[in-house]
C-alpha cells in the first residue's frame, strides 16, 4: 500500500477555532468554511465568518449570515449548487434553521423541521438528490432520527437505525451509493442510591436518596444507510471517539483525529467498504 503523508499547506487565515463546519464546492472547486468556536482568555467564543480555501490561500467571503454558531453541519448540494447549512448551538441555545450558501451570500431558507440541535451529521446523497442529516443533541438529549432536505423542506424518514449519538460523523460514498457513518459520544444514565446524614437540631443518623448520574460513552461502530434502512456493517477499526475529520476521497472514506474523554487522536484511517485499515498514525 502506497504511503498516505499529510502537508501543510497553510498557516495563516481563519482565526484558531474548534468545532466549526466545512463543506467542498465542486462547481467553484473551493472549500467553504463557516462559523466555530473561537478561543479567548475568557473562554471559546462562537463566531459567524465565511472563508474559502482555494487550495493555496484562504479567503474571508463573508462576515453576515446566520448567527454565530459551532458544532453546526454543511453539505455541498451538486443539484442546486447550493451548500446547506443547518443547526448548531451558541452557549446553552440549541438551533434548528437551515441557511444556504450560493457561493455569493447566505439565505435562511427553513426554520422549521427537525428539532433543535447541535452535533449530527449530515451530507449530500448525489443519486437521490437530497441532503441527509442524522442524530445530534441538545443538552443532555441525544437524537437518532434520519431526515432528508430537499431543497424545499426536511421530510423525516427514520428513526430506528444507529444508536443515539452526538459528534459523528458521516459522508456519502458515490460509488457504492452509501452513507457511511462512524463514531460519536452518546450519554447514558442510572440511578444510584446513597445514604445522606439526617439534618436538624436533634437529627441523628441517615436515609436513603437516589441521585441521577451521567456518563459519556464514545462509540466506534460503522454504519450504511442506502436510503431506506441503516446497516451495521462493522464494530471493529478506529477507538472510539468524536468530534474527527471525515471524508470520502472518491475511492474510500477517510478519517483523521478526533478525541475521547482523555485523548486527542492524529491517526488515520481508511474506510473501503468492508474492512478499516491504519494508514498513518504521525
Amino acid at each position: 500500500m502506497s504511503q498516505l503523508l499529510w502537508t501543510q499547506k497553510q498557516d495563516v487565515g481563519p482565526a484558531a477555532r474548534s468545532n466549526s463546519a466545512m463543506a467542498f464546492d465542486s462547481t467553484k472547486d473551493r472549500t467553504l468554511l463557516f462559523g466555530g468556536a473561537l478561543a479567548g482568555p475568557a473562554g471559546s467564543t462562537p463566531s459567524h465568518d465565511t472563508w474559502e480555501w482555494d487550495g493555496d490561500n484562504w479567503t474571508q467571503v463573508a462576515d453576515t449570515g446566520p448567527r454565530s454558531r459551532s458544532d453546526h453541519a454543511l453539505a455541498y448540494d451538486s443539484a442546486r449548487n447550493r451548500i446547506v447549512m443547518f443547526g448548531g448551538s451558541s452557549g446553552s441555545a440549541y438551533f434548528n434553521d437551515t441557511w444556504e450558501w450560493d457561493g455569493t451570500e447566505w439565505t435562511q431558507v427553513e426554520d422549521t423541521g427537525p428539532a433543535q440541535r447541535s452535533g449530527m451529521g449530515m451530507c449530500f446523497d448525489s443519486k437521490r438528490a437530497l441532503t441527509v442529516m442524522f442524530g445530534g443533541g441538545a443538552g443532555t438529549t441525544r437524537f437518532n432520527d434520519t431526515w432528508v432536505w430537499d431543497g424545499t423542506s426536511w421530510t423525516q424518514e427514520d428513526d430506528g437505525g444507529p444508536p443515539p449519538r452526538t459528534l459523528h460523523r458521516m459522508d456519502y460514498d458515490s460509488a457504492r451509493s452509501r452513507i457511511v457513518l462512524f463514531g460519536g459520544n452518546t450519554l447514558t444514565t442510572k440511578q444510584i442510591q446513597i445514604q445522606v446524614a439526617n439534618t436538624g437540631l436533634f437529627a441523628t443518623g441517615s436515609h436513603a436518596e437516589y441521585r441521577t448520574v451521567a456518563s459519556f460513552q464514545y462509540l466506534n461502530d460503522t454504519w450504511e444507510y442506502d436510503g431506506t434502512m441503516w446497516t451495521r456493517v462493522e464494530d471493529i477499526g478506529p477507538a472510539p471517539r468524536d468530534s474527527f475529520g471525515f471524508s470520502y476521497s472518491g475511492k474510500v472514506m477517510l478519517l483523521f483525529g478526533g478525541t475521547d474523554a482523555g485523548n486527542a487522536f492524529r491517526d488515520t484511517w481508511q474506510w473501503d467498504g468492508s474492512n478499516w485499515t491504519q494508514r498513518q498514525d504521525i
